[in-house]
């Protein structure tokens, strides 16, 4: 027997706090009809991580909240804690030879859960129970007209089941998964491929824009930085040239850099031609000067 015992409170029709606890001979629970027989079964498939109203009999999970009566208030929450024998390692990743899950949901619709007084995520609770017949999806819990509706169902349903009790629907949960995540992937790629494909349209463009900056009017690297990012034409007095807005693409953000670093290497390149022009008119000079100031060359100076 694994199941040790059930703490429930505000859950359906037990306002109070209730702890059942069970032997390891067989138990059975007996009452007259409307007594919460049901609710005991409701509580444990909703600890172990049921998401569907549905299947706890009710028409929105607020409805698991107890609701009140003449005499008694409504809860503002329901919260059910199943503990469970662990001596004989069925749950292969705990350790302890007792294992509590507790679930907590709030009429704001906030749920909690947790697993030996641990907060914990939903997917944990999912995959704890996976491959031990006692999950969401095992055969531990067979309500009414249960056998029924797994016979009539399609062989897809059925199979879950079968690989519950095989020990692999963690595994085919994983694979799953997996194979979400990877479509996810995919369809980044192919919106990176497409902002590729389009930024390369943009570089021969704007390749020729730059080299056509480079005539005698300086460019003002900030001033045309600025007006890309503003979307702004590049005025024609200001750059030399008519500003073809049919022809003009806007960079991207990811490109203004390296507009940018090419734009002050053409204004560097300039500059570095200036001052090569410089030194040689200084070099000329001081040669003119050497030249006038011997007698031989006198006579060539003066003329």
């Amino acid at each position: 027997m694994y199941l040790k015992a059930l703490e429930i409170q505000g859950f359906k029709s037990f306002p109070d706090k209730t702890v059942l606890n069970f032997g390891e001979d067989i138990t059975a629970i007996v009452g007259p009809n409307g007594s919460g027989k049901s609710n005991i079964s409701d509580a444990i498939r909703w600890v172990m991580g049921e998401q569907s109203s549905k299947s706890l009999r009710g028409v929105k999970m607020e409805d698991v909240i107890f609701g009140g009566t003449e005499t008694r208030n409504q809860m503002g929450f329901a919260q059910v804690t199943l503990v469970l024998d662990n001596t004989e390692h069925i749950f292969p990743s705990m350790e302890e030879t007792e294992v509590a899950v507790t679930r907590r949901y709030y009429r704001s619709g906030e749920s909690e859960y947790y697993i030996n007084k641990q907060s914990v995520r939903l997917r944990d609770v999912n995959e704890l129970f996976m491959d031990t017949g006692m999950g969401r999806e095992g055969y531990s819990i067979v309500g009414q007209g249960k056998i029924d509706e797994i016979l009539s169902v399609k062989s897809a349903d059925r199979r879950e089941i079968f690989e519950e009790a095989a020990g692999i629907s963690k595994f085919r949960h994983r694979k799953e998964e997996t194979e979400r995540k990877l479509e996810r992937t995919e369809e980044n790629l192919v919106r990176i491929n497409d902002k590729i494909a389009e930024l390369e349209l943009q570089v021969e463009p704007l390749r020729k824009q730059a080299e056509g900056q480079g005539g005698d009017n300086p460019v003002d690297i900030e001033r045309m930085r600025q007006l890309i990012i503003n979307s702004e034409m590049p005025p024609e007095e200001e750059y030399g040239r008519k500003a073809d807005t049919a022809s003009y693409i806007l960079p991207t953000q990811e490109n203004l850099d390296s507009i940018t670093r090419e734009l002050r290497k053409k204004k560097k390149r300039k500059q570095e031609k200036k001052k090569v022009e410089k030194k040689e008119d200084n070099v000329n000079a001081l040669d003119k000067d050497w030249k006038c100031g011997s007698v031989a060359s006198h006579a060539a100076c003066n003329a």
